[in-house]
């Protein structure tokens, strides 16, 4: 019977969890949405690492608020080469041993975007941080890490 009333009280604090970060983000959503693009890049330094670490969470309605603010980044961005992105906060993230696969396959996807708003010098240093352990990641990545570091 403890076991029982145990998992409850475990499984409701999950949802309690899940609840408290889907209001964050999507209070994080608003914030983005009213922020001006000159103020942009500052935000989007805290705000992606953050948005794209929600989606090891394994609620739905968490996972489809990240993706509304991806939507939003996207849009916001795309055309726009100037604003930067959290280039080594998202490849620390990408790095991390318990990362979650969504959580990585959104990352490289960020860091290649993040890469292309870098400039010379910078990009050549970073390339080494890059490809150091690229024997050890999916094929796939390795590919894209590949991509990127031609680019430098």
């Amino acid at each position: 019977m403890a076991d029982s009333s145990s998992s409850s009280a475990a499984s409701t604090a999950v949802a309690s969890s899940d609840s408290e970060r889907e209001e964050l983000l999507d209070r994080m959503l608003t914030r983005l949405a009213l922020c001006d693009d000159s103020k942009l890049q500052p935000l989007l330094s805290k705000l992606l690492p953050l948005t794209i670490s929600s989606l090891s969470s394994q609620s739905p309605a968490v996972r489809n608020k990240v993706l509304e603010i991806l939507s939003h980044v996207n849009k916001r961005v795309k055309h726009q080469l100037e604003i930067g992105l959290p280039l080594l906060e998202l490849w620390k993230l990408y790095s991390e041993a318990n990362a979650a696969p969504m959580v990585r396959n959104f990352c490289i996807v960020y860091i290649e975007m993040a890469f292309e708003r870098v400039h010379g010098k910078e990009k050549e240093d970073l390339v080494p941080l890059l490809v150091v352990n690229i024997s050890k990641l999916p094929h796939q990545h390795q590919e894209i890490i590949l991509r990127i570091a031609t680019k430098a």
